[in-house]
């Protein structure tokens, strides 16, 4: 049973993630001192990605807390975290290092902290390992990394470690201190290791299968290294433990450690097939690492890991996948990534049908064997369960449903056992059967049902149901959703912004629509154009379009570049034109001194061209020769603490390769800058990213999906301290949103910039325009207050400058008076404009305003007054307009030829 479309809209970065409940949130612990939470299995929020992030910090001053670990392992970061709560309510934050300080050395020690995100106190060591340890053999003794936590079905604390060196190892523990018991040594050896390619062990008890299940990652963790997850079993909690062909890791041959283990799940990719929504799918790269869990609410099992992705490079995110055990107790991953899917009961009809299947190898293509080897997942192939209990792979292959989710498939002369459920199949937006099973030799075969929608049925179209222009009042945000009035089941159907403000979201499954108007977008009208469009045929579709008036705002000093021409000022393009653009972020363009190679004016075209260059932020590659131009934010009045953004609009662009990079940038030099634009993966993808020492941290890549062939929009701002990212108006930050390291700085230069970090062919991208802004703390003056110190001077008396204020006493607000262009001063004896009857019709001309704040809405009634009197005519926002307008009425022959008209004016400011 599939649940609701599942919505993926924030993914997290934590490498090594191991996994902890605390009320509603699953928090995940890993490396480098990154943590996330969430309360759904989809959607992450990042609570720190080092260990001098978060808030709080996990460690408050880490170098000073953890002293003993830094100058034991000459470091300032940490591995593999385990965060596991005792029976004292405490949360025990088991924290490691290995480093190659003298050759070699490892730590592991425990802090403790009454909540879960900390801050957490040291109280001391556990392990140390490696040069300096009287007798330590890393050929045997173990790496003192990578620790988890796990309780036996008589509820005694164990602990898991190590990784590579001497193997894994199991140690009992103190529940009541969380150190190991004492007289333990390094423990029992679990796996012997040899320095083969074996870390991130955990254990968890299943109490129905009665097994312990031991859980591991082999292979390197580079995107290249083919990092995948092994499982071996045990009755007890230490060991011994083996593989479904009986293999003990603890004695067999380490010559063939590759060979152990059930092949839980490696790197992979299910290919397109003709007639699916995605032709260009992703795939994963050494994913590992993992742990797992047993929701006590839903009793669902889940595999946390982190995961690179084909196209990517070395960026990395959190996935969980659902698991299961199969009719002999062993785990069985499902295929796609949980998207709220429970297991049902199935009929092999339902079954029967042409999957893309996937089986996990053995083999293991480490980068250090095949050097600059490219990372090589396994691909699927498309495989038929036939209804009549044959499989398309080979002759005499045979499926058959052993009940309503156990399934066993015989493939080349192999019996897999596994189980079905239904699976969201993320990139083709569309529910499908999937399977999971294991053979005799380990290996997991995996099946995804084709993703090809059924299109049988009667096709109408969307209606959209249309909204009125609205005004927010200053400090007010958009909320509303989108609603269809002809919902169609045969249709594959998402919202798509066409036209709105930068922020604009909206979910493109529910229609929700929210918008936070930024200061420098106050004070403006705003078109807003939604079309909700069916996934497979973009012709069946509706628009809804409205305009938003977002009200108040602050005076500001703003710059906006066009490059419709050759400016008076500025860097000079590669003929010697000058650009208007009059600031290089520090540290790149370095030997352009007079004309810029990598700038050229289009005035036909109104662009200015800027072309890529085989240059990286992350490492500081190639950056004197970039071309990261624009303004410094001083030429605006800037001195460090004003609010501040920087929009640009880049034309369509065409022909990026693998990582290239096209954005804005806020920054005072080539190694301290945060940016945010699109990253080219497999296809575009949004990247916030900040840049500190000349390294990138907490990068987050967002696979909302993004047509950079009609254009590209990023903005950059911060106001009181918040920062913002937004990609043709998706919301994208990295995973510390605030770039606190740039606040205070008085020299900030922003800008555009174009990369090409991993191959050689220069792109060229258009900029069709440039704005900057600086805002000051002045609240920007209204038309009304304008019009109010026109009338009422700079010093008005007391009780006649309010809306709602007579001060001529003829029977007009001054809020009336200005709406309809009348004198707040003078008594006016008759309404602005004239009353008349033509054709039958009471038609009466005002004048109006094209103040989108003001709201007019004329009512029609029998009796003057009337509160029940019926609305005939309004205007809003975008549809005033300046100058005589008729509003006509029907004069009811009921009434004796009576009609009375009323005028209601409203504003936002």
């Amino acid at each position: 049973m599939h649940a609701q479309t599942p919505s993926f809209t924030r993914n997290a970065s934590v490498h090594d993630p191991s996994v902890i409940k605390v009320g509603d949130r699953f928090y995940v612990y890993g490396s480098h001192g990154a943590s996330a939470w969430t309360d759904d299995l989809m959607n992450w929020t990042q609570v720190a990605s080092t260990v001098f992030s978060g808030s709080p910090r996990h460690f408050a001053n880490f170098n000073s807390d953890l002293s003993e670990l830094v100058t034991w392992a000459q470091v300032s970061t940490l591995w593999a975290a385990d965060v596991y709560q005792l029976d004292d309510g405490k949360y025990y934050y088991y924290y490691n290092v290995w480093t190659n300080h003298l050759n070699y050395r490892s730590y592991m020690g425990l802090a403790v902290s009454d909540t879960v995100e900390g801050p957490y106190t040291n109280v001391g060591e556990i392990l140390r390992g490696g040069t300096g340890v009287s007798g330590f053999d890393p050929a045997f003794d173990p790496n003192t990394i990578d620790p988890t936590l796990y309780r036996d079905a008589d509820d005694t604390l164990w602990m898991v470690y190590g990784s590579y060196s001497g193997g894994i190892f199991t140690l009992e523990m103190d529940d009541a201190t969380g150190f190991q018991k004492p007289g333990r040594e390094w423990g029992t050896k679990i796996l012997n290791g040899r320095g083969a390619l074996i870390e991130g062990p955990f254990i968890d008890y299943n109490a129905e299968t009665e097994y312990f299940y031991l859980f591991l990652s082999y292979g390197g963790l580079n995107s290249n290294d083919d990092y995948n997850m092994r499982v071996f079993r045990s009755r007890n909690p230490d060991g011994p433990f083996l593989d479904p062909a009986g293999n003990d890791p603890a004695t067999a041959p380490v010559s063939n450690w590759q060979d152990y283990g059930l092949t839980f799940a490696g790197g992979w990719q299910f290919l397109p097939v003709p007639g699916e929504l995605s032709q260009s799918p992703a795939g994963y790269l050494s994913p590992g690492h993992n742990s797992v869990i047993k929701d006590p609410d839903s009793g669902k099992w889940f595999n946390i890991f982190h995961t690179r992705f084909l196209g990517q490079g070395e960026g990395h995110q959190i996935r969980v996948h659902q698991f299961f055990y199969n009719e002999d107790g062993w785990p069985v991953m499902a295929p796609h990534r949980y998207a709220g899917e429970t297991q049902g009961s199935y009929t092999g009809e339902q079954v029967a049908g042409s999957y893309k299947t996937i089986l996990h190898p053995k083999e293991i293509n480490h980068s250090d064997w095949i050097p600059g080897g490219d990372p090589n997942p396994t691909f699927s192939t498309v495989v038929a369960l036939s209804e009549d209990g044959t499989v398309s792979s080979s002759e005499g292959d045979t499926w058959s449903m052993v009940d309503g989710q156990n399934i066993r498939i015989t493939m080349d002369g192999l019996l897999y056992k596994g189980v079905v459920c239904e699976q969201w199949d993320n990139e083709n937006r569309i529910w499908v059967m999937g399977f999971t099973a294991i053979g005799p030799e380990g290996r997991a075969l995996w099946g995804s049902e084709l993703a090809i929608a059924d299109r049988s049925g009667e096709l109408d179209p969307p209606e959209l149901e249309q909204i009125a222009d609205i005004a927010l009042p200053m400090g007010n945000s958009l909320d509303l959703t989108l609603v269809n009035n002809a919902p169609n089941p045969d249709l594959t159907l998402v919202f798509k912004i066409l036209e709105g403000p930068e922020g604009l979201l909206v979910d493109s499954l529910t229609g929700a629509t929210s918008w936070t108007p930024l200061a420098a977008q106050m004070g403006s009208i705003h078109q807003v154009r939604v079309r909700l469009q069916d996934l497979f045929d973009p012709s069946i579709a509706d628009d809804v379009l409205f305009s938003v008036y977002a009200a108040g705002g602050y005076e500001l000093q703003e710059t906006s570049l066009d490059f419709n021409g050759a400016a008076s000022t500025g860097i000079l393009d590669s003929v010697g034109r000058r650009t208007g653009l009059t600031a290089r972020l520090s540290g790149t363009g370095a030997s352009y001194t007079g004309s810029d190679p990598n700038l050229e004016l289009d005035e036909a075209g109104g662009q200015l061209l800027l072309s890529s260059t085989q240059s990286d932020f992350n490492g500081q590659t190639g950056v004197a020769l970039a071309s990261a131009v624009g303004l410094k934010l001083s030429e605006l009045g800037f001195e460090g603490t004003e609010d501040f953004s920087v929009t640009a609009r880049f034309a369509p662009i065409e022909g990026l390769g693998d990582i290239d990079q096209v954005g804005v940038f806020v920054g005072s030099s080539a190694t301290t800058l945060t940016r945010a634009g699109v990253f080219q993966s497999t296809s575009p993808q949004g990247l916030a990213v900040h840049t500190q020492s000349g390294s990138d941290a907490g990068a987050t890549f967002d696979q909302s999906g993004y047509d950079v062939s009609d254009g590209l929009t990023v903005l950059i701002a911060r106001e009181s301290g918040d920062w913002s990212y937004l990609i043709d108006g998706v919301s994208v930050s990295p995973q510390v949103a605030n770039a606190t390291f740039l606040d205070g700085l008085s020299d900030l230069t922003v800008g555009v910039f174009a990369i090409n970090p991993l191959n050689t062919v220069r792109k060229t991208v258009g900029i069709d325009s440039l704005q900057v802004a600086v805002l000051s703390a002045q609240l920007r003056q209204t038309r009304i207050q304008k019009w109010k110190t026109k009338h009422f001077g700079e010093s008005p008396a007391e009780g006649i400058t309010g809306n709602d204020d007579d001060p001529d006493k003829d029977g007009r607000s001054n809020l009336v008076e200005y709406a309809i262009g009348t004198d707040p001063r003078v008594g006016d004896a008759d309404p602005n404009g004239k009353i008349e009857v033509v054709d039958g019709k009471l038609v009466w001309t005002f004048t109006q305003l094209a103040d989108p704040a003001l709201s007019y809405e004329v009512r029609s009634s029998v009796t003057p007054g009337d509160s029940v009197a019926a609305a005939i005519w309004s205007s809003s926002v975008g549809t005033n307009q300046a100058g005589p307008v008729e509003v006509k009425a029907e004069i009811p022959a009921e009434t004796g030829g009576k009609v009375f008209l009323q005028l209601e004016v409203d504003t936002v400011e």
